[in-house]
């Protein structure tokens, strides 16, 4: 006779009672939805960020998927699907950053510290760009008036640059992230419509000033070193080089996942 299921029984001075010992598929399960819980954990709140460039729509897609797996009575293919989901997330948060240049309301966050401390220390000094130290055209950093005028410009006008992308956001909110070329596309159209943005172009301008002020107080001038993070160093270009490779990732269900389940 097969018994299907091992029965532990404990006796005590009050009585007694049955304890189902846990099976290894139960373990295997309960091993299985640690491990969503760990990836949940990663991402947790990036659905509730407002700044465009960071797809909180594409987040909540990703969390609901998270979500049927973390609570799936199955651990059929977990590793699979966990490691299929992980490329997924790893996808879209370089995908968001190569975003970040655009996102004037980001970039207003990022560099608003850069602004007190260069308010705070002495000017820095005038560096030659060179290869040669010595030689090579002499920088001045900018004056301490511009930088703050800059910060005037962004604080006034970074929400309506944005706004002005609106159709671009969008975009760049459904592009499907494994098609190299559709993703190239849309970073393009991103960049055309930013171009064509009275708000985003003195935006852009302004954020120059205090890049070039970031740049004087770390001593770095023409390196991008110390900037904050997804601080452009320069103009975005029209031709965008950095688009996501063809590889299988995205914020998508992995194929394995039962019929209904959440897609990203």
């Amino acid at each position: 006779m097969v018994v299907a299921a091992v029965v532990a029984v404990t006796v005590s001075a009050c009585g007694s009672h049955q304890a189902a010992a846990i099976r290894p598929a139960d373990q295997t399960l309960k091993q299985c939805h640690q491990q969503w819980a760990d990836v949940a954990r990663s991402v947790k709140g990036l659905d509730q960020d407002t700044n465009p460039s960071a797809l909180a729509s594409r987040w909540t897609t990703v969390l609901a998927t998270i979500d049927y797996y973390e609570t799936s009575t199955t651990a059929t293919g977990c590793q699979a699907n966990i490691s299929s989901q992980v490329a997924a997330i790893t996808t879209l948060r370089e995908f968001s950053a190569k975003l970040r240049p655009y996102d004037m309301v980001y970039q207003l966050a990022q560099v608003a510290a850069t602004v007190d401390s260069y308010q705070a220390a002495p000017l820095p000094k005038p560096v030659r760009m060179g290869k040669k130290k010595g030689k090579g055209k002499l920088v001045h950093p900018p004056t301490k008036a511009a930088v703050q005028a800059a910060l005037v410009t962004l604080q006034a006008d970074a929400a309506t640059a944005d706004a002005a992308l609106a159709p671009a956001w969008s975009e760049m909110a459904s592009v499907e992230l494994t098609n190299a070329t559709a993703v190239s596309s849309a970073l393009q159209d991103l960049d055309f419509v930013a171009q064509d943005s009275a708000d985003w172009k003195r935006c852009e301008a302004a954020l120059q000033v205090i890049v070039a002020a970031q740049h004087a107080l770390a001593g770095e001038t023409g390196t991008s070193g110390s900037l904050p993070d997804g601080t452009p160093t320069t103009t975005p270009s029209s031709t965008p080089t950095a688009s996501p490779t063809a590889s299988p990732t995205g914020p998508a269900t992995p194929s394995s996942s039962p019929s209904g389940s959440p897609t990203g």
